[in-house]
């Protein structure tokens, strides 16, 4: 159990708070859980049930939708819960959703709303961490070590999942995902804030500013990770039109994500040492850049080499993201707010992804990916203009 001598309460980088890490880490590790099984779940529910390949992707994206509404409890009115209560509360309710989830998989709507509720559990916990580390020392790097362990969890994860599904199915999916949601609770639940930290819970809420920077913030970090995104669910398609099979690609695939984990604490370095527009801005080009190579590549070489650059780009971007939105008030509130709602792009992208391609083709992703660049560049002016001085405590 760490004690509150665990924390510094200024000045001491982000590793004064190395609890604080461990918590963040587990609380977005559950979130790429939703991701890393994913892909195996599509396939098997389509094999266990009699659903569509519609209904098996709105069940996997049910959970993202939960993440996003969580958001609204942080909107109203932040629980002044400690962490840890909030870790036993959220994480022990997931444990059991997906225990639940296990056994009563072939009850479509049934299904849909254990999802969305685990969403939400996980959504909550994202917004319970993320609002201590924007008012922690050093949050630009801290968000960064967190989601790079985050993503690098998803690597191990995508790999259990695998196994536990082709041991007992579905239920072996769900079973595995309880398993890790409970490691993750108790993660979070070890964390004991200081009185420092403490001291955000208890202050009388103000109205939120809902002016023009705020909401800049918040919805160029939405659009940027859901128009990054538009691409992913489609890799193993682009990479069939070039024979490359689904083990060649899937392995070099597996590397690059576990990869670009370190471009999650680069964002974090270059946010704290160059501020975040202009880290920001040569995301974007190299996102859409990255994506064109990929849609127009000839050959295997330049597919990869692309996906470099776009894949790079969103680890890059997310902690950047994270740490501007906790800029915005003394509290930590819109980092609160921000966080779920920035992850729900993950749900949008397969969403709108899928409807890109079905209407206009799988070319047309790079062309709205490119778009969604150029609003996030229109949206960083107003999202980056001044930043919110943090009140005393």
């Amino acid at each position: 159990m760490l004690d509150e001598s665990d924390v510094a309460d200024s000045g001491s980088g982000m590793f004064s708070h190395p609890g604080l890490l461990m918590a963040g880490a587990g609380a977005f590790g559950m979130s790429t859980l939703f991701s890393a099984l994913k892909p195996v779940l599509v396939t098997r529910l389509m094999e266990e049930t009699t659903w569509g390949a519609a209904m098996a992707g709105v069940v996997v994206a049910a959970p993202f939708l939960g993440i996003a509404l969580s958001s609204l409890l942080f909107f109203v009115r932040p629980p002044r819960a400690s962490l840890r209560r909030l870790a036993v509360m959220f994480g022990g309710t997931l444990v059991l959703l997906e225990l639940l989830s296990a056994y009563l998989f072939e009850y479509q709507l049934l299904l849909l709303s254990l999802q969305f509720v685990a969403g939400f559990c996980v959504g909550a916990l994202m917004s319970a961490t993320s609002r201590l580390v924007a008012v922690s020392d050093a949050p630009d790097q801290s968000f960064g070590f967190i989601d790079m362990s985050a993503v690098a969890l998803m690597s191990a994860m995508v790999a259990g999942a695998g196994i536990a599904v082709a041991a007992a199915g579905v239920t072996g999916g769900y079973f595995f995902a309880a398993a890790v949601a409970f490691a993750y609770a108790l993660a979070i639940a070890s964390y004991r804030e200081s009185p420092t930290l403490m001291a955000h819970h208890d202050h009388k809420p103000e109205p939120l500013d809902l002016s023009l920077r705020p909401l800049a913030v918040v919805s160029m970090g939405v659009l940027f990770v859901t128009c990054s995104g538009l691409g992913f669910a489609f890799m193993f398609s682009f990479a069939a039109r070039l024979g490359l099979g689904y083990e060649e690609a899937g392995s070099k695939i597996g590397l690059l994500l576990l990869a670009s984990a370190l471009a999650c604490q680069l964002g974090g370095w270059c946010s704290a040492r160059f501020g975040p527009r202009y880290p920001l801005l040569g995301a974007f080009v190299a996102c859409a850049g990255g994506w064109w190579m990929v849609v127009h590549a000839s050959n295997p070489g330049m597919f990869f080499a692309g996906l470099v650059p776009a894949v790079f780009a969103l680890q890059f971007n997310f902690p950047i993201l994270l740490a501007l939105s906790g800029s915005l008030d003394a509290h930590g509130r819109w980092a609160g707010i921000a966080a779920p709602l920035i992850t729900s792009g993950f749900a949008w992208a397969a969403i709108v992804s899928g409807q890109v391609v079905q209407y206009k083709g799988l070319d047309a992703l790079v062309s709205f990916t490119a778009l969604g660049m150029l609003l996030c560049g229109a949206l960083l002016w107003p999202a980056t203009a001044a930043k919110t001085a943090r009140a005393s405590t």
